[in-house]
């Protein structure tokens, strides 16, 4: 980005619609001159002429029809050439617009959507769901010992897995939900037009996923992942954005502890959240 004489900031863009507006004013100033150099020699042809002969009456025809042509000329093919020029400019800008607004909701990292748009979104699904009747879902999840795989592998391996837990979590969700890194190591899912077995089995599927497939590997060293889960929905866990937060949060909370006590060597022996999910059947929750 560049200052004008004014200190006025320009985008790459306007200085390229600038560029363009200034060609087309060159177009313009040549053929111009042009017209200036036709119209200025048919008038000394016809001074220097004596007598009235057909084709004096051409060259006048012609002296007063030029500039009426450059002025259609003006008037229809720069004219086009500008709308052009505003289009191309317009169909970058939405462009560059698409591309920020894409930045403003993502995670870098995670290439997940971020915290910001995962509760503009659960606002929005709440009260829609509350006016439609129709279930929600959402998920929280952290992951378990990121801070010891930081301090053991260094944070480049911590934020790989972080990487492809993004992955995992997009190979599991359909194309209406909203999966979200809202911070460190803490994943959310908005699923709309979800009940509770739809949002178990979702959490099924995902922990099952993680047991089996390492996030991080390189030559022999593979690392596996554990995640503590809650989940919450509409109206089963509240009816309103906080309370469904509070919900899911202290399932989590309450998943992660019970799978502590329950823990025997490395082996996991509880199910992925407080509430049974090793129990609830599958009702066709998937992508669409």
């Amino acid at each position: 980005m560049s200052r004008m004489p004014n200190g006025t900031s320009i985008t790459a863009s306007e200085r390229d619609l600038m560029r363009e507006e200034a060609n087309i004013n060159r177009i313009a100033w040549a053929g111009g001159v042009g017209v200036t150099i036709v119209t200025v020699a048919a008038l000394i042809a016809l001074s220097v002429e004596v007598g009235g002969q057909w084709w004096h009456y051409a060259l006048y025809s012609a002296a007063g029809g030029v500039p009426f042509a450059y002025a259609v000329f003006c008037g229809f093919v720069i004219r086009r050439m500008q709308l052009s020029s505003y289009h191309r400019f317009k169909a970058r800008l939405v462009t560059q617009l698409t591309d920020l607004q894409d930045l403003a909701y993502r995670d870098e990292l995670s290439g997940l959507f971020n915290r910001r748009h995962f509760y503009e979104v659960l606002k929005i699904e709440v009260a829609k769901a509350r006016l439609s009747r129709q279930p929600l879902a959402i998920l929280v999840m952290d992951l378990d010992g990121l801070k010891a795989i930081n301090d053991e592998y260094g944070h480049g391996v911590g934020d790989e897995i972080l990487a492809n837990l993004g992955k995992a979590m997009a190979r599991h969700t359909r194309t209406h939900d909203v999966a979200a890194r809202l911070g460190g190591d803490e994943f959310g899912i908005v699923m709309p037009v979800t009940d509770k077995r739809g949002a178990f089995a979702l959490a099924q599927r995902l922990w099952e996923d993680l047991e089996r497939t390492p996030m991080y590997q390189e030559g022999e060293k593979s690392i596996t992942v554990t995640v503590s889960v809650g989940l919450a929905g509409y109206p089963w866990g509240g009816e309103e954005v906080e309370e469904l937060i509070q919900w899911a949060d202290a399932d989590m909370y309450a998943n992660k502890v019970s799978r502590k006590l329950a823990r025997s060597g490395d082996a996991i022996t509880q199910p992925v959240t407080s509430q049974g999910i090793d129990s609830a059947p599958d009702d066709g929750y998937g992508k669409v």
